[in-house]
Parts: structure tokens; C-alpha cells; sequence
């Protein structure tokens, strides 16, 4: 993430590999452990996030009380990773906001990357990707002046050991574990500034 040396940490429970930076400590499961697109596609298939799961409903309605709507209210948004179940994107529009969704492989419609938008969410997102730097920057295109980027990913735990208990580690899909540091290499690379940080796993940057 930041071009800092990396080492390699054994999972011996998953059976996998990371490289870890030794700078900013970002977090990566090597590429021969990640899950083929029909593995990580099965796994989806499993969630059960709908608008009838009213503690999902409740996290997202949360999620938006304090990651976008004190920074954007109306507008554009896009919510990236919708998933199998778009709440977040019905939630949005119940808002009032002007609301698209996309997911690579639920609603792999690429026309939303030739709008621009007021504020992109992303939750339960970017632990899965195989490039952020790439997806951030493809983000940032799409993102006007001044919008708002709102994620949810939660922070990797500074020890390795405490890292190798860890059960978000245990989701074969997540391959990619940030720490603050990491986050904020991310987004200095994109052009994007802090604009709020819970200090665990809600953060929303801003386009300069």
C-alpha cells in the first residue's frame, strides 16, 4: 500500500498466507489463497440482507445517521458493492436521495461510472478487494468536488497475534485488512482528506 517492506504471517487454522507492511501494516492474503470468482460468488449467495432483516436495516440506517448524512444530505449517491440485497441503496432513496447501486456480480451495470456523484458508500466493501488503489482511484473519477466517500471496514488489529484470533480473518472472502495508517495512504494517493474516523470501521474522506 505504501511501498514499505513486507513479511509473511502463517495462518495456520485458514491455512493461508499475508504480506504484511512493515510501515503501515495494510494486510494481504496472497493472491494463491484468494477464492475463485464462483467461491466468492457461492458466498455471497449465502447473505441474508434484506429489508425484512431489521438489524441489518438498523446497522445501515446507523451507518448513515453518522457517516453521511452530516456531510451530505440529497444529491447523487452511489452505493458501490451493493450486494445481493441493495438495502443501503433503497435506504438512500428513501432519503431522497438520487440513488444508483452496483456490484461485479449482482448489477454489473458499468453506466454508472459515467455519472459523477455527490456521495459514494461503499460498506462491507473494501476488504474484498483484490486492488484498492485501483478501485479508489476509479472512486475518486466518478466523485464531484467536495463529495463524500463513506465506507465500513473494520480496522485490522495491531498485534499479529491478535490478528490470527480474529474473526473477521475468518470470512474466505476477505482478503484485504487495513489499519488507519494504510487508510489514509489510500486516500492521500487518491486526492481524498479525512472527514470522519469512528476509529474502528466507519470512515468518510472527502475530494478536495
Amino acid at each position: 500500500m505504501c511501498g514499505g517492506g513486507t513479511y509473511e504471517l502463517s495462518d495456520p487454522l485458514l491455512v493461508c498466507r499475508y504480506d504484511v507492511c512493515h510501515v503501515c501494516g495494510f494486510t494481504y492474503k496472497q493472491p494463491r489463497f484468494h477464492p475463485s470468482p464462483e467461491q466468492e460468488r457461492a458466498s455471497y449467495d449465502q447473505h441474508e440482507n434484506t429489508l425484512e432483516h431489521q438489524g441489518y436495516v438498523d446497522m445501515l440506517e446507523s451507518f448513515l445517521d453518522e457517516a453521511v448524512e452530516p456531510f451530505v444530505r440529497g444529491g447523487k449517491a452511489l452505493d458501490f458493492g451493493s450486494g445481493p440485497g441493495p438495502v443501503l441503496y433503497e435506504l438512500l432513496r428513501l432519503r431522497g436521495y438520487e440513488a444508483r447501486h452496483y456490484d461485479p456480480f449482482y448489477r454489473a451495470d458499468e453506466t454508472v461510472f459515467e455519472e459523477t456523484y455527490d456521495v459514494i458508500t461503499a460498506t462491507e466493501v473494501f476488504e474484498h478487494m483484490s486492488h484498492p488503489r485501483r478501485e479508489i482511484a476509479r472512486l475518486y473519477r466518478i466523485l464531484n468536488r467536495g463529495g463524500h466517500l463513506s465506507i465500513m471496514t473494520s480496522l485490522r488489529p495491531e498485534k499479529d497475534g491478535d490478528f490470527l484470533s480474529w474473526w473477521y480473518r475468518r470470512d474466505e472472502t476477505h482478503i484485504a485488512f487495513f489499519t488507519e495508517r494504510s487508510l489514509d495512504v489510500l486516500i492521500r494517493d487518491a486526492y481524498l482528506t479525512w472527514a470522519y474516523s469512528d476509529k474502528a470501521k466507519i470512515f468518510t474522506f472527502r475530494r478536495f
